[in-house]
């Protein structure tokens, strides 16, 4: 399948999922998954556990491998045999459910790894970039702090840093906040609304329904690993015509 067989513009697109399938053993799933992320957009997948949210995002930087379907990012398929799968993870940026980050490196060190290893910058060049990035998101006086000495929503804020720095064509959210205290949950998605504000293209799997709300451009439902409906906030989140979306949605208010 060649990029011109999508039948849309790729300098529009920054993702592109055709025909997407997942299966583990005998189980599907991801069925026949089609979706579209425009540059610059904030994509919000929403559903119940086990809906295929958190798969669908993997397979997009082939954290699962795909059964079968089409992925382009940035306009280059990351499907296709043979990918570089180090420079296919440049341009996909990805913050984790789990706080990934090294204990043993500082806040700066996290942050400026990939800049030095991956995207082969020196040392200074990489620090500048890092600290230019932990004070985006509100974190440039503890650049020398390592994780144990900050919040689990300081150390998020660092792993959305360092998603940022790498400059990617798009970074994928799996569910950010929900290993967080309730506390901390504003933090981090005070900042993922300052990632989207600076025009960074997202892709979100949360089950944090006012921040869809308030920040999706579109909002994805999926059900059972096939995408249910996708349309505006107000479309899917405020007045669905659906049946199984009113029952989601009557289920997250209770």
């Amino acid at each position: 399948m060649t990029v011109s067989e999508r039948g849309r513009s790729t300098l529009e697109d920054s993702v592109v999922i055709r025909g997407l399938g997942k299966t583990f053993g005998s189980v599907e799933v991801l069925r026949n998954v089609n979706l579209d992320v425009k540059k610059g957009e904030a994509v919000v997948i929403v559903g119940s556990s086990g809906s295929g949210k958190s798969t669908c995002l993997r397979c997009i930087n082939r954290l699962e491998e795909p059964t079968e379907g089409h992925i382009f990012v940035g306009g280059h398929e990351v499907t296709g045999k043979g990918v570089d799968l180090n420079a296919l993870r440049r341009r996909i940026g990805m913050v984790f459910q789990s706080i990934n980050l090294y204990p043993h490196k500082t806040a700066l060190g996290n942050v400026t790894l990939a800049l030095r290893k991956v995207a082969g910058l020196s040392k200074a060049e990489a620090n500048e970039k890092g600290r230019r990035h932990l004070e985006l998101v509100g974190l440039g006086q503890k650049a020398d702090s390592y994780p144990a000495q900050l919040s689990g929503g300081q150390q998020q804020r660092v792993g959305i840093a360092r998603a940022m720095a790498l400059e990617p064509d798009v970074i994928l959210f799996d569910e950010p906040t929900s290993a967080l205290d309730p506390e901390l949950v504003g933090e981090v998605l005070n900042v993922m609304v300052r990632t989207k504000e600076l025009g960074m293209t997202m892709v979100v799997v949360t089950h944090e329904m006012q921040f869809a709300r308030e920040v999706a451009d579109r909002v994805v439902f999926m059900d059972h690993g096939v995408v249910l409906a996708e349309g505006t906030p107000e479309e899917i989140l405020v007045a669905p015509e659906h049946p199984r979306i009113r029952e989601f949605l009557t289920r997250t208010k209770s």
